[in-house]
């Protein structure tokens, strides 16, 4: 009841402000690039499609992809920690969420739940997000949906220029400090970027606490660490260059990108069943280079070749015990994880002009991946060719645009047979999978403000390696898990049809979604428990975690998007945005694991006339309302600690709230952009359904937040 009286409090004083409109100002329409053939407002187009640049982007950066992308309706934050983030749109997350770098394919070995995007979103000019099955223009992995970070264009005929930026937050003492720039001449033209990211152990409210508790202590949702949360600091470099050639028969453009990471996971042990938790830490080292070639031929009558080549070269090592300053010391014992994935995408599209009422793009696509297990266990050697060819069509009437698409898919997975391997053997060592998908989507406008758009998708997901063969301890849901070579491509069917309003001062979105996931790879407790060896033992072995392996079912997942932007006048602005949804397991009628809670965000922007040398001032107060949430069932990650002695599983409902501050001023005739912001205002003590610290802390606490942006 409190937040209903919150919610309707919110909205009289958005109702109080408008009485006293002045002088409208208009929104922006936002451009996105969700069509290979024409870019289009998000107005216009019938898939879900939202964006982030420019100032909102600078207000939102951070290390965490997901949590920059939380504020979207039908966007979540799985997260752990500040820096490990990864996007959940319409409640699918991992494999079934494709995050691409400039509209390539990438590779992150994204098995588990605590596995995050390498990605640095301040490199970025603008990330798009895409809601729904985009198989059709990605293939694999975009089941869910699309994540497209696009760096800067290349700056043809542009003079030398460019930014440092810096930010600070003070929960967790992290600090950044970024530099990008550019240049060119008609014809050529280059960009490069650096940036430095590190934070220290964040911090949550100073509650009660379940500190000293053993594991035969009852049953407690206190977490185990208050204040200061042990083994969550990390460090981050990035670096990007792009050069571009460009000539009255086309482009050229080759970029280049390298990221390092290095963390440090929370996890807890005890000796027995008798003796305290403690914290202990995983450390984790990641390197991802990525090279990028892609080249557009003029072949007159506006026929136009586009091929691309994309190689990226990924490697994670891990070892739980040590943090990550002290990994190579570790090197050389057996349970020392290196993974190295070496993966090439190569496309080759031809655009063609309108033959009647479409234009469109036909491609064939061909990928080589090669993961090869250095040390350690858990992930085998193994390799993935895949082939495709796609098709899209689009065609513009008067109120009509039309878009379709088609594809079908080869896909081979291949891992070496093992003498000691439980899961595989001489039958299911090699797997091939073939799928068709399909999309067809439209927007009608019925208005010039008003519109109508729905879609129909087919989307398709090949199991991964891990999940066909993983075999071994898995820190990140804390369990023995081992692959299933048994598992079926994922195949969804999904519907969504949205409402649009645009007017100068107002944007608005509803959408009504109903996705069909047949062959649903989830992953499910066995019942046994294993020590971190593979012995089995009884779950009373202080030794004992549990063993859990990957299944399927059929699925469906349903929900309900609702955002609007409200400028009322010169100086006041207003925004919400709604997020309903439920996912079923449709074989056993239980809710599917890692299921968003409902979700409402309310806003309030005050931009005050000029103050000195302060221009283009924003105020804003917003607060985050989320509903409780129970566990779907022993399936569900860390369904565990909702009868441990520490910490939760199901979750309570809370409210959360944000302030900001954004402005600009002028030094030496250079522009300065200024943020800063307080979140989690009130120092909320609270748990969010999603976050995988939730079996022994709290989210983290009060934090300030400095930005400061100089372009030159």
């Amino acid at each position: 009841m409190h937040y209903t009286k919150l919610t309707l409090a919110l909205w009289a004083a958005s109702g109080l402000l408008s009485v006293y409109a002045a002088e409208p100002t208009q929104l922006s329409p936002i451009t996105v690039s969700g069509s290979p053939i024409h870019e289009h407002t998000a107005f216009e187009v019938p898939s879900q499609i939202d964006s982030v640049s420019g100032a909102q982007k600078m207000a939102l950066d951070s290390g965490s992809l997901g949590e920059m992308l939380d504020h979207i309706p039908g966007v979540n934050n799985l997260s752990t920690g500040t820096q490990a983030g990864k996007p959940i749109i319409r409640g699918l997350s991992g494999d079934r969420v494709k995050v691409l770098s400039n509209g390539q394919s990438t590779d992150d070995q994204a098995n588990g739940t605590r596995h995050l995007p390498n990605t640095e979103p301040y490199l970025a000019e603008r990330i798009e997000v895409v809601r729904g099955p985009q198989s059709v223009l990605y293939g694999s992995e975009a089941l869910g949906g699309v994540v497209n970070v696009i760096q800067a264009p290349i700056p043809y005929g542009q003079p030398v220029g460019g930014q440092v930026a810096t930010e600070y937050n003070s929960n967790n003492q992290e600090r950044m400090l970024g530099v990008k720039m550019g240049t060119g001449s008609e014809r050529f033209g280059i960009q490069a970027g650096l940036v430095n990211r590190q934070g220290d152990n964040f911090t949550v409210p100073n509650v009660a606490s379940s500190q000293g508790a053993t594991p035969n202590s009852a049953a407690s949702d206190k977490p185990l660490f208050v204040g200061e949360v042990p083994f969550t600091n990390f460090a981050t470099q990035a670096g990007n260059i792009g050069v571009g050639y460009q000539d009255d028969w086309g482009l050229i453009e080759l970029r280049h990108t390298q990221w390092n990471a290095q963390q440090n996971y929370l996890g807890i042990t005890a000796a027995n069943r008798n003796s305290p938790f403690v914290a202990v830490p995983t450390g984790q080292k990641l390197q991802n280079n990525e090279t990028q070639l892609k080249a557009e031929f003029e072949l007159g009558d506006d026929w136009v070749l586009k091929p691309s080549w994309t190689h990226v070269r990924n490697q994670r090592e891990a070892f739980t015990g040590v943090e990550f300053e002290e990994l190579s010391t570790k090197e050389n014992a057996p349970k020392y994880l290196d993974l190295l994935v070496k993966r090439d995408d190569v496309k080759l599209a031809i655009a063609h002009p309108k033959l009647g009422d479409f234009a469109g793009e036909l491609a064939v696509e061909m990928g080589e991946k090669a993961q090869t297990l250095r040390s350690g266990s858990l992930a085998p050697t193994a390799d993935v060719s895949t082939r495709a060819i796609t098709l899209f069509e689009e065609a513009d009437y008067d109120r009509w645009l039309l878009q379709m698409g088609a594809r079908y898919d080869w896909h081979e997975v291949n891992t070496p047979l093992n003498a000691t391997s439980e899961v595989v053997n001489a039958s299911n060592n090699a797997r091939q999978f073939e799928v068709a998908s399909g999309s067809l989507g439209a927007t009608y406008r019925v208005t010039p403000n008003w519109s109508v758009a729905g879609n129909i998708a087919r989307g398709f997901r090949a199991p991964s390696i891990f999940e066909l063969y993983a075999e071994g301890v898995h820190g990140g849901v804390q369990a023995y898990q081992l692959g299933n070579p048994e598992l079926k491509a994922e195949t969804a069917l999904n519907t969504d049809l949205s409402l649009r309003w645009q007017t100068p001062k107002t944007q608005m979105v509803a959408t009504v979604y109903q996705n069909w996931i047949d062959n649903y790879i989830y992953l499910a407790n066995t019942g046994a428990y294993r020590t971190i060896n593979g012995a089995i033992v009884a779950s009373t072995n202080p030794a004992a975690i549990p063993e859990m392996q990957s299944l399927q079912t059929n699925a469906q997942i349903h929900g309900f998007e609702f955002s609007v932007n409200h400028r009322l006048n010169q100086a006041w602005s207003t925004n919400a945005a709604l997020e309903l949804i439920g996912g079923l397991n449709t074989q056993t009628d239980q809710e599917l694991a890692l299921m968003p809670a409902n979700n409402l965000r309310l806003g309030v922007g005050f931009s005050p006339q000029d103050w000195a040398a302060l221009q283009q001032q924003t105020f804003t107060l917003g607060v985050k309302v989320v509903d409780a949430r129970k566990v779907a069932g022993p399936f569900e990650p860390f369904a565990q600690f909702d009868t441990a002695p520490t910490g939760r599983a199901s979750t309570d409902a809370y409210a959360v709230y944000n302030v900001g501050y954004n402005a600009q001023t002028k030094v030496d005739g250079k522009t300065v952009y200024l943020g800063a912001a307080v979140e989690n205002l009130l120092d909320t003590a609270y748990v969010d359904f999603l976050d995988t610290y939730k079996g022994y802390a709290l989210a983290t606490g009060r934090s300030v937040k400095l930005s400061a942006r100089l372009d030159f």
